[in-house]
């Protein structure tokens, strides 16, 4: 299985897209499903697509099917965030983002459990990028089985 796509919002969709899309080593592709500002963010394997879309533009259950639509504030929080692994190194795409202008930093979870990235977006959004070291460590110690063990040692302490 695989996460076929995601979307997040931006205040521009367009250069958010391109930015992504260096660091996914891929390419940014309009996406107007979504309206005459979104954005599409490729990673060069073609295997993830982020649709960036104007922050605002919630999605809305309809008649016929889900649709984006602008109506009411736009929150520069949002509970939302994910997790991408990629080919970069972290300095290049630590690099990448502070060349956007965006917020950047190396970090690790879990008490030294594994390292990522994360890249705010309009320093609001959240995407959490690891480089291939990373990936293998993250794939390692994150699986179902070892996760209940670790929330089992924390209950133990």
């Amino acid at each position: 299985m695989k996460l076929v796509h995601a979307s997040m919002p931006a205040d521009d969709p367009r250069f958010a897209a391109e930015v992504l899309s260096r660091i996914m080593g891929g390419e940014a592709i309009p996406f107007p499903p979504a309206g005459p500002k979104a954005w599409m963010a490729w990673s060069g394997d073609g295997a993830i697509e982020l649709e960036v879309v104007p922050r605002g533009a919630a999605l809305r259950y309809e008649a016929d099917q889900g649709n984006w639509r602008s109506g009411g504030p736009a929150s520069r929080e949002t509970e939302v965030h994910f997790a991408i692994s990629v080919g970069r190194s972290a300095d290049e795409i630590l690099d990448i983002a502070r060349e956007a202008g965006w917020k950047a930093r190396h970090c690790d979870r879990g008490d030294g459990l594994f390292s990522l990235v994360e890249v705010w977006v309009d320093d609001c959004f959240m995407i959490e990028f690891m480089d291939p070291a990373q990936t293998a460590r993250y794939d390692e110690v994150v699986t179902p089985a070892k996760w209940k063990q670790y929330l089992a040692d924390m209950q133990a302490s």
